[in-house]
């Protein structure tokens, strides 16, 4: 599997560095020229499409909206597409979303959920991402990370791609990286700055105050990072006993008495009943090991 657990913070430097050679590896080994990348304005799918200028790739952003997509967002989409695409274009998808909401709701006869909502957001924007992927013999990139990854943050068959650089890295690893970037590649960059500042959301509009207010309100990644951190890499036997025992076990006797009980149970429960979800994951590059990409726990290529 790849590396969850740090010892250390990760150096940015050496970590910039894997990503690029990596990106750069695994498109030459598949004869691939082409990415195409679903900028929502928000810090992840910002730092991909950074990596992926940063290693010459031919890159296409696409803007996806729908009403529920703040200006903020939008603007800042809009400024990742011009700073780091080769091609941008913005694509309003709210009427296609309309459309396929209604012919979803009279088919199951089932009233919509902000839940449904946003899976239907999300599987028509990876629709439109891989029908340009296929007509210029290209990718689709994946923009998620190692903490939306274990809390089953993000839409089966809607936001899982082909590859993924920064999927071994947990989110605020991605807004260090983020900084670092800014500071020491693409100086001045209006981009990354306003992803870095941006409030993380869905844009689905699943519930106000962001993706925090979903997972753990009031706290905030390094927070988040910190439980699930404690959590991934245990044994099943010892995650079955920390459970019975409502986290009054270890160190989670100390996580929820530094973050509250109600918050370390939100964040392992979530973690837990999306692992069904985390079956079938794209291709990510291991930050601690370089050029190796790994799928499924079986390294790929090194």
């Amino acid at each position: 599997m790849v590396e969850t657990y740090r010892e250390t913070p990760l150096v940015m430097e050496n970590v910039y560095k894997i990503l690029v050679e990596g990106i750069k590896k695994y498109l030459h080994d598949s004869h691939i020229e082409h990415v195409v990348i679903g900028l929502s304005g928000g810090i992840d799918s910002t730092v991909v499409a950074a990596l992926c200028r940063a290693s010459n790739a031919h890159v296409i952003g696409v803007s996806l909206p729908c009403s529920t997509n703040a200006d903020a967002e939008n603007d800042s989409a809009i400024a990742a597409g011009k700073e780091f695409c080769d091609s941008f274009k913005v694509v309003n998808l709210q009427e296609p979303y309309e459309v396929m909401e209604k012919f979803c709701t009279d088919a199951s006869g089932v009233e919509k959920t902000p839940i449904s909502q946003g899976n239907i957001k999300a599987r028509l924007r990876m629709i439109t991402l891989y029908d340009i992927a296929s007509k210029v013999g290209g990718i689709v990139m994946d923009t998620d990370n190692l903490t939306e990854h274990f809390l089953g943050f993000w839409t089966l068959h809607g936001d899982d791609a082909d590859f993924n650089p920064i999927g071994g890295l947990w989110k605020h690893e991605v807004y260090d990286l983020a900084k670092y970037m800014k500071d020491n590649i693409f100086k001045d960059s209006k981009a990354l700055e306003q992803a870095i500042a941006l409030m993380p959301t869905d844009g689905n509009g699943v519930k106000e105050g962001g993706d925090l207010a979903q997972i753990a309100p009031g706290k905030t990644y390094d927070d988040v990072d910190e439980i699930l951190h404690a959590w991934v890499g245990l044994d099943s036997r010892i995650k079955n006993i920390v459970i019975k025992n409502y986290f009054d076990y270890g160190v989670f006797k100390k996580l929820c008495e530094k973050h509250g009980y109600e918050t370390v149970e939100a964040v392992i429960l979530r973690s837990v009943r999306s692992e069904f979800k985390r079956k079938q994951r794209p291709f990510i590059i291991d930050v601690y090991r370089g050029l190796i990409c790994e799928k499924d726990g079986k390294i790929l290529a090194s």
